[in-house]
């Protein structure tokens, strides 16, 4: 979490904010903090694991959907982006990550209640 809070922001220092570098490295590393907390299994309560791998599994997908709105606000992919990934905008996309996002909150809160 630490990575991923300030560590990622080490990562090509001049034009970072631009590109995808910073996105990527963090997808990586949030899908195998996911992994690393699936097999350790560091809670006692399956439901406190079960939210944390909700959390993470919550992280993972903004970072991979935050990969996924550069690439169709970039100009120079703007045929890439309904190819590749299927959405006509990065408007479309934010959307999408908005729902998810909600789905996703709701589901957390149905596991706790």
């Amino acid at each position: 979490k630490l990575f991923l809070a300030s560590l990622v922001l080490f990562i090509n220092i001049e034009h970072g904010s631009s590109k995808l570098l910073r996105l990527v490295v963090a997808s990586v590393v949030s899908a195998l903090f996911l992994a690393a907390l699936t097999l350790a299994r560091p809670f006692k309560q399956s439901d406190d694991l079960f939210l944390a791998c909700i959390a993470n599994l919550l992280l993972t997908c903004c970072f991979m959907l935050g990969t996924v709105v550069k690439l169709c606000e970039s100009a120079a992919y703007e045929d890439m982006c309904k190819t590749l990934v299927g959405f006509d905008s990065a408007r479309g996309a934010s959307a999408f990550v908005i729902a998810l996002t909600a789905a996703m909150l709701i589901t957390s809160l149905l596991v706790v209640v």
